[in-house]
């Protein structure tokens, strides 16, 4: 669920000074070299091993929201992410994404008891996501979430205390980034990297509902979740189908067999594990 981000024209298109530290990340671009690795780089001198950023863009007249991620965590950790919807008990997630928060120091302890939140930590511990920082951005046109990650799973007070001391640089990282993201990649119309990518269990069930006429108010009561993060089922599907909007999805999906119209989204389940087993 990557996305290839094209080489800038100068570095001088940046509207705003750059720190020394974020210079290999503008001078990859320059000459078009892969950004993972000069990324990954910064990442690691700022105390971390890994970086994801994820956007989620507005929902205009024409077009429900979209979604886009890019990171250097492993692909099978984004695979499993997203086919299990583990967007609906991170708690990186539930903590930035319907407020504008300051950054969230976490590791295993913002758990808080829950046990599935626990079980998501350890898995994400599983690929070396332990522990880490999480940055929150807003404007008109998007929500974002930028976070770095380590391996450790329970933070001593000094490095907690020395995350904080490099928060700032931290956010420069992120505001630099989606500047770029958004000028080379959505400004130019490029796709979300998970553009024809299956659909979870989670978003055939969103989509068999709206099917049916259900909200994502309607959907999200039926099935314990929040209206937002139904809202981000739609964006992810709607990435994935590489259609306008929900309308569109549901139209694609029909042809396609993906859900039914006659079915209900329990039917529709048990009908894939049936043909799941068949094959």
């Amino acid at each position: 669920m990557m996305v290839t981000i094209e080489p800038i024209a100068s570095m001088e298109d940046c509207p705003y000074p750059i720190p020394a530290f974020l210079h290999p990340m503008m001078q990859s671009l320059k000459e078009g070299r892969p950004l993972a690795e000069v990324v990954q780089t910064v990442v690691r001198e700022l105390g971390f091993e890994s970086f994801v950023y994820g956007m989620s863009l507005a929902k205009t007249h024409r077009r429900d929201e979209r979604f886009y991620v890019w990171g250097t965590v492993p692909r099978e950790w984004l695979q499993e992410y997203d086919q299990k919807s583990y967007i609906e008990i991170d708690p990186r997630v539930c903590y930035g994404w319907d407020v504008l928060p300051p950054p969230l120091i976490w590791d295993a302890t913002v758990a808080n008891g829950d046990a599935k939140v626990e079980r998501f930590l350890e898995r994400a511990a599983s690929y070396g996501i332990g522990s880490g920082i999480a940055i929150y951005l807003r404007d008109n046109n998007s929500k974002v979430m930028v976070a770095l990650s380590g391996p450790e799973r329970y933070l001593t007070e000094e490095r907690r205390l020395a995350i904080c001391s490099n928060t700032g640089s931290i956010m420069h990282l992120a505001s630099l980034f989606h500047w770029v993201f958004v000028k080379q990649v959505v400004g130019r119309g490029i796709a979300p990297a998970q553009e024809g990518h299956p659909l979870s269990e989670r978003e055939l069930s969103c989509l068999q509902f709206a099917a049916h006429g259900m909200t994502s108010k309607d959907i999200g009561l039926k099935l314990g979740i929040k209206q937002r993060t139904a809202n981000f089922h739609f964006a992810n599907l709607i990435s994935k189908l590489g259609v306008l909007n929900r309308q569109e999805a549901i139209a694609t999906a029909l042809v396609h067999g993906l859900i039914s119209a006659d079915d209900t989204p329990c039917e529709l389940h048990s009908r894939k594990r049936r043909a799941g087993k068949r094959s």
